[in-house]
């Protein structure tokens, strides 16, 4: 299944697209966006993993949920009783489908990559204050091949 990943747009040597947050170091942006990927012929997969990471008394637990197509051009993803909907980002027709530039190694980077945005931003926020809780599409360090896995943080399996 594909991921919703969250990535950086970037300027490569004469090539626009993606790359990990970690790739950038200390150069990386504070702003990352949600992208996913599309199929060759720039249709969207019906389903996406997205992944959650919820800090509770200093344990990380990150859970596993479905992004879901619905409609032509919007997502839902449900965490328990919140949705939280997302559209496409509405870009120049040049950044629409941008390819993944860097060089961690995924199943879905061999595709191009769609920006979307959530319909409701302060959702996040209250998602984050209420529950701890953040979106963060697909963790790098259990998922992508090529990256330094820190010491100090661990995947804790869900034990519902």
């Amino acid at each position: 299944m594909a991921f919703l990943h969250s990535l950086v747009k970037t300027q490569g040597n004469r090539t626009r697209g993606w790359c990990a947050p970690a790739e950038l170091g200390e150069t990386a942006p504070h702003y990352v966006s949600f992208v996913i990927p599309v199929d060759e012929k720039g249709c969207f997969f019906p389903k996406y993993s997205c992944e959650t990471i919820t800090t509770i008394e200093r344990t990380k637990r990150i859970d596993s949920h479905d992004l879901v197509q619905h409609g032509k051009e919007s997502f839902v993803l449900r965490l328990d009783e919140r949705e939280v909907w997302f559209a496409i980002r509405p870009v120049p027709r040049d950044d629409r489908r941008l390819p993944y530039v860097g060089k961690l190694k995924h199943a879905d980077f061999r595709y191009s990559f769609a920006e979307i945005e959530p319909a409701d931003p302060d959702k996040l926020d209250r998602l984050y204050e209420d529950e701890d809780t953040f979106i963060i599409g697909c963790e790098p360090f259990a998922h992508y091949a090529g990256i330094k896995k820190p010491g100090h943080i661990g995947r804790m399996k869900d034990e519902g």
